[in-house]
This record gives C-alpha cells, structure tokens and sequence, in this order.
C-alpha cells in the first residue's frame, strides 16, 4: 500500500507541475502579494480537483464526458482565460514592488478564480476522467470503492504538495525582483493565458466543424 500511496501522490505532483494556466496565475499572484493570494488561486483550483474526482467516484463521470459538455468547456475556458490573460497586460504598468499590495483581490474573489480556471481547463477534465477514471477502475479490482475513494485523496496531496513549493517558492522570492522584471513577468503571464485561451477556442471551432 506504501507504494500505491508514493504513485498516487507522484500522479498529483505531475499534474500540477507543468506551467498550465493555474501556475502562471499562482506565479503571478503570488508575485504581487506573496504566499496567501499565491496558495489562495491553488487552493481554489484543488477545490474544482476534488469536485472532478466525487463526479467520477458518484458514477456520474458520462455527465462531463458528453460531447456536448467538452465542446462548452472549451469555449468557456477559451474565453475565461483571455479576459484574464487581458486583465494582467492592462494591469502591467501598476505592477510595481511599492503598490503591489494595492493591487490584491479579495480573498474569495482570488479562491474563486482558481477554482474556475480549474473546472474550465479541459486540459484538467481529460486528466480526471481518464487518468484517473482508469486508475480508480484499477484500484477498485484490489479493494473496495469507499477505500480506493480515501486512496485518491492523496492524488489531491501531491497537488497540494506541489502547490505550496510553488507559493512558497513566489514568497520568498518576489522581493529579489526589479519592478522592470515584475512588469515583464505580468505581460508574460497574460500572454500565456490567452495564448491557453486561444488555442481552446480554436480547439471548439474545430470539434464545431466536426459536427457539421
């Protein structure tokens, strides 16, 4: 079991380690008011994890995966995430070490864009209901659905895990950053998330012609 604990955790860090759209928002947050608004985005976006991963243990995982649903997704996400990637470059030339803390959102308005880059981030729904739509297939073979269940939570550890190294890691180096630098990370942070936002809009206009 100690192994099947190590993989699953393992399986949490790998998803939240590559630099997808709620990393660079943490990174940037975390950039302008340190560890709580960094934690509070990745926080958020656990909370849409744990919301995919009681669908798939329900049953109610076919709900997500109609075409129908993945299509929406990706013309919401699309759109979601070029209206933030907009808001940072509009906002890059307040992006300075003396008014940073100025700058701060509320705590639950920062809780809850991580949680909606989350549930919109198609790349995010393809890892629950099929990596870990087949790994908790595997899991019930060997043991029973309420244990595999508790089993998968530790998924959500490796997530945290990886997110606190990553707020942490913002904190305490925010302050080594020139306010040039600072502008520059702001323009390259909303340039990526509408880069993400742009290539799931194409992504629908493509399943859309699919259908025609």
């Amino acid at each position: 079991m100690t192994i099947l604990i190590i993989h699953l955790v393992v399986l949490g860090i790998s998803l939240a380690a590559p630099l997808g759209p709620i990393k660079v928002e943490m990174i940037k947050r975390g950039i302008a008011g340190g560890f709580w608004p960094s934690w509070l985005i990745g926080l958020g976006g656990v909370t849409g994890d744990f919301l995919f991963l009681v669908v798939i243990y329900l049953g109610a995982e076919h709900l997500f995966q109609h075409q129908f649903v993945v299509v929406f997704t990706y013309l919401l996400g699309g759109f979601f995430l070029i209206k933030l990637g907009i808001s940072n470059l509009s906002k890059q030339h307040s992006f300075k070490q003396e008014d940073m803390t100025t700058t701060l959102a509320p705590w639950y308005k920062t809780f809850f864009v991580g949680f909606l880059i989350a549930l919109l981030n198609p790349l995010n729904i393809v890892f629950w209901f099929g990596v870990y739509g087949s790994t908790l297939q595997e899991m019930t073979q060997t043991m029973s659905h309420s244990l595999s269940f508790l089993y998968s939570l530790f998924i959500l550890g490796g997530i945290i895990l990886w997110n606190l190294n990553v707020a942490f890691t913002v904190h305490f180096g925010r302050n080594l950053l020139t306010d040039k630098f600072l502008k520059n990370i702001s323009v390259v942070a909303g340039g990526v998330l509408i880069l993400y936002g742009v290539r799931f809009i194409i992504r629908f206009g493509k399943e859309i012609l699919a259908f025609i």
